[in-house]
């Protein structure tokens, strides 16, 4: 089956988000030592994982397989909770960076960095939780009814 253009623009797309998050996690955290952009750099690689992850897995026709209903609605469960924390994490470094005049350089020092990171991390924990979503209405829509399990 021929993936469509779509698909590989997301595929790159997390792939990057995978590489460039780690990437500002050592980066800030070791050579900068700005914690807060490291630590929302980590946690940004991981949701654009994950959404990677239940991509790939869709598209091969697995996603069933590895996740029931229940999981991926507690994933999109988890992926809307950590939405409104990173969102409201960006408007406080937002705030509090304006509030009290620090300025983006040196990098050690600065929030609008932590703001940037906390922004891309609600970037994937929305996309998380929309795909999450979307996949577990698809499975329930697209089993026989015989065969789902809510329990699971």
């Amino acid at each position: 089956m021929e993936k469509r253009c779509g698909y590989w623009l997301f595929c790159i797309s997390s792939s990057l988000g995978v590489y460039f998050g780690i990437t500002i996690f050592f980066l800030f955290t070791f050579f900068y030592h700005n914690n807060h952009a490291g630590i929302w750099g980590l946690l940004s690689a991981m949701f654009a994982g994950i959404c990677l992850h239940l991509k790939l897995l869709s598209s091969n026709h697995r996603l069933s397989v590895w996740y029931s209903i229940g999981q991926l609605h507690a994933l999109a469960a988890f992926g809307f909770i950590c939405f409104c924390l990173s969102l409201g994490f960006t408007s406080w470094y937002i705030i509090i960076s304006a509030y009290h005049h620090i300025p983006i350089l040196p990098v050690g020092d600065s929030y609008y960095l932590a703001a940037v990171w906390s922004a891309m991390t609600a970037k994937w924990t929305l996309c998380t939780f929309f795909m999450s979503y979307r996949y577990a209405r698809i499975i329930r829509y697209n089993t026989p009814f015989l065969i789902i399990q809510e329990d699971a």
